[in-house]
């Protein structure tokens, strides 16, 4: 029967490969697919908000969000260039904050998008979505797919609009060098013409485990646009709480759209967010178990002669597929799934030159990763 669904842009977008091979695990799975924490949040933070609520109802807040979140949000990510509420709209997700910045800046037929290639596969499903042109920048797996800014500035054109990355990145750990950082913040403030935005996602950016500090092009790109999310540093993926930071101009544009999506986010959702940014060291409160999961992670790789690609942050490690299975990670992650009851998530989801990875999160329990990469040892030697 042909399909009632009138918008064919929605159609020929593919859904989602992680849930699909999500949806066939069973109950004895070794889970690690889905890119979600196994810690529990901090319950303060609730607790403050549900008196809140209980002194105050829960009532609408401002289409962008609440003025002090905002403000406080602002103090914490908001770097050089972006430091009041102004520059602050609190989203549903990061994966919100992301639709937004790509629909406020681009216009379908004459611009153009960058995406970094591997990458979260929203970031060209929404320009798919939204009839908007994205090519694609490919990255060196010998050089773990770092993000660098030579390969980015070459590969802009006169059409290019607005650029999209993460640092962290997912899916695969890597980090954007500081320096790569200083590099193309450079190269685009440098071009002739109208500025070309920068996209920067960085829902992991508290998990990077490198030994320099994180480099903010909130500090030295003004056309930056930053989306930030409680999901991963908190353990809060179901609060559906993000931000997207940047220009006030830009990020009061966004907001009218938020508004007419959803008019705000959730009053209680933020009053959580609030209790946290009041005092960010929370933001960092889950780290250490991180840092101790990673090198737990790397020594179950070893110990278990996986080729990897090393992670510089995230909590992804992509595996790598023998000749024999690299052709058809699709295939394979499905057939560890059947024969060794284990879930991952295929490389080719994130992009053509992941075909070959199967991508393991090692945010699930310890013991549950280091079964799950014997698992899938084991697989690969039979």
């Amino acid at each position: 029967m042909k399909s009632a669904i009138a918008n064919s842009r929605l159609l020929n977008i593919a859904p989602s490969g992680i849930r699909a091979i999500h949806e066939r695990k069973r109950a004895t799975s070794v889970d690690l697919g889905i890119g979600e924490p196994s810690l529990r949040p901090d319950i303060a933070p609730f607790e403050a908000a549900v008196a809140w609520v209980r002194e105050h109802g829960c009532p609408y807040t401002t289409y962008a969000g609440l003025p002090e979140l905002r403000e406080l949000v602002a103090a914490v990510y908001g770097g050089k260039f972006f430091q009041t509420s102004a520059n602050v709209c609190a989203t549903n997700g990061s994966q919100e904050a992301i639709y937004l910045a790509i629909k406020t800046l681009a216009e379908p037929g004459r611009d153009e998008v960058l995406v970094t290639n591997p990458g979260y596969p929203v970031y060209h499903k929404v320009c798919e979505l939204e009839g908007i042109t994205w090519r694609a920048v490919e990255l060196d797996a010998a050089d773990g797919f770092t993000p660098r800014a030579a390969p980015i500035l070459a590969a802009l054109t006169p059409k290019t609009r607005v650029i999209v990355l993460a640092t962290p990145a997912n899916p695969t750990g890597a980090v954007m060098p500081a320096s790569e950082v200083r590099e193309l913040a450079r190269g685009l403030a440098a071009r002739p013409g109208p500025p070309i935005y920068l996209v920067v996602d960085e829902v992991y950016r508290e998990l990077s485990f490198t030994s320099e500090p994180h480099a903010s092009f909130a500090d030295l790109y003004p056309h930056t646009l930053l989306v930030e999310s409680l999901s991963k540093s908190c353990a809060l993926t179901g609060l559906r709480i993000g931000f997207l930071i940047g220009p006030a101009d830009v990020v009061q544009a966004a907001a009218r759209i938020h508004s007419l999506m959803l008019m705000s986010a959730s009053q209680f959702g933020q009053r959580v967010a609030l209790g946290i940014f009041r005092d960010p060291i929370r933001l960092r409160a889950q780290v250490p178990w991180y840092v101790e999961q990673r090198l737990a992670t790397l020594e179950a790789v070893a110990a278990n002669r996986l080729h990897v690609v090393e992670p510089a942050g995230a909590f992804y490690v992509l595996v790598r597929l023998p000749e024999r299975l690299a052709a058809d990670s699709t295939a394979a992650a499905y057939e560890l799934l059947d024969k060794s009851d284990v879930v991952t998530v295929p490389g080719s989801v994130f992009a053509s030159n992941t075909e070959g990875y199967l991508r393991v999160t090692w945010a699930a329990s310890r013991e549950a990763v280091i079964e799950g990469l014997r698992r899938i040892a084991e697989f690969i030697r039979d």
